[in-house]
């Protein structure tokens, strides 16, 4: 009799076991999870800074091109 009630209960503690586990891999994914969506947030900031950069200097340079156009003198056609 004592074996008819042995495999349930084994059963139970069997699937309690692997289910612990599986919410403690979760966890322990989650917790990578948001690392990684921090980590790329923090990548993110980092680039939108960097094109802000960029484009100070590209309009920079677009304004002293503009200005040196504008300031060149004519060549003189060298006489014949």
């Amino acid at each position: 009799m004592a074996m008819l009630n042995w495999r349930p209960v084994v059963d139970y503690e069997l699937r309690e076991i692997e289910f612990d586990r599986n919410e403690h891999e979760f966890e322990k994914r989650k917790i990578a999870h948001e690392q990684r969506m921090r980590r790329l947030k923090s990548e993110i900031s980092q680039i939108e800074s960097e094109n802000e950069g960029l484009a100070e200097l590209n309009a920079k340079l677009s304004a002293i091109l503009c200005s040196s156009a504008t300031n060149s003198n004519p060549t003189n056609p060298m006489p014949n």
